[in-house]
């Protein structure tokens, strides 16, 4: 089971938040704090993904799925697969669009850090199309008026399973709250 923690609110926001009549969200569990995330990833559906590969890094906006507390990507290539054949480890931020200049506490976004799989549509047949299917991108292709992706690319889906991530929305009440996977 996975476990939370709430960063505790420092002096300075408290007083904004009592300023702004903003009430402190207590989570009593993950899955409460589960409930939260996921009203937040419905309308946010870019993360910029970052890699690395001798100590270079790279940072990728990849348009992503979300299903049980894990994150999927469907891709045709790019310098992010060459670094995760070295490099398993990756971060990822997910940001709602804020101007501080109008309110300072009007940020909302995801900080998460897992270990990436890859799924290749040649190489994986079978995971890929279970990842597939949790993408649940069936309707979406139908839409565009497709019936598979197209055979000319080997598409690959990286899997997240976040070991840990962090969410912060304060004008809904979440200062920062850490959630971290079972067993971490």
């Amino acid at each position: 089971m996975a476990k939370i923690r709430q960063t505790p609110l420092p002096p300075p926001l408290a007083y904004l938040f009592k300023q702004q009549g903003i009430k402190l969200k207590n989570f009593k569990t993950a899955a409460a704090f589960e409930r939260e995330l996921r009203k937040f990833l419905k309308t946010n559906h870019v993360l910029h993904l970052s890699t690395c590969k001798d100590d270079v890094p790279r940072s990728t906006p990849l348009e992503f799925r979300f299903h049980d507390m894990n994150f999927f990507i469907l891709s045709e290539g790019g310098a992010k697969f060459e670094n995760l054949k070295h490099n398993k480890k990756v971060s990822f931020s997910i940001a709602a669009p804020y101007n501080s200049e109008e309110n300072y506490i009007s940020y909302k976004g995801v900080q998460a850090f897992g270990m990436a799989k890859v799924y290749s549509r040649k190489e994986n047949p079978k995971q890929f199309d279970e990842a597939f299917r949790k993408m649940k991108l069936a309707p979406v292709m139908k839409k565009m008026g497709m019936k598979e992706l197209p055979k000319e690319f080997n598409y690959r889906i990286i899997e997240i399973p976040p070991d840990r991530l962090k969410y912060g929305n304060p004008l809904e009440g979440i200062y920062w709250t850490h959630w971290q996977r079972k067993g971490e």
